[in-house]
């Protein structure tokens, strides 16, 4: 039985001034949030433009995660304000 919580969370691209969504999927799940992460940094490689961020699957998402040309390919938490 496992002991993980359901987390709804989407990964979102911003390629020229709008966020859309690419994929929603479960960030409870240790190997899917780890997928999704990995994914995003090899598109990065292929084009550091895009802006990349993961949030909460809610209608007003929160960003957990975020990544882009400044944070050079690596996943940044998002700090609480």
């Amino acid at each position: 039985m496992s002991t993980e919580k359901h987390r709804p969370a989407q990964l979102q691209v911003n390629t020229a001034g709008a966020w859309k969504t690419v994929v929603t999927f479960d960030a409870g799940s240790d190997l899917a949030a780890a997928q999704v992460q990995e994914a995003a940094q090899v598109l990065h490689q292929v084009d550091v433009a895009p802006y990349w961020r993961i949030t909460t699957a809610e209608r007003n998402p929160v960003v957990l995660l975020h990544m882009g040309r400044s944070t050079h390919g690596l996943w940044i938490k998002k700090e609480s304000e």
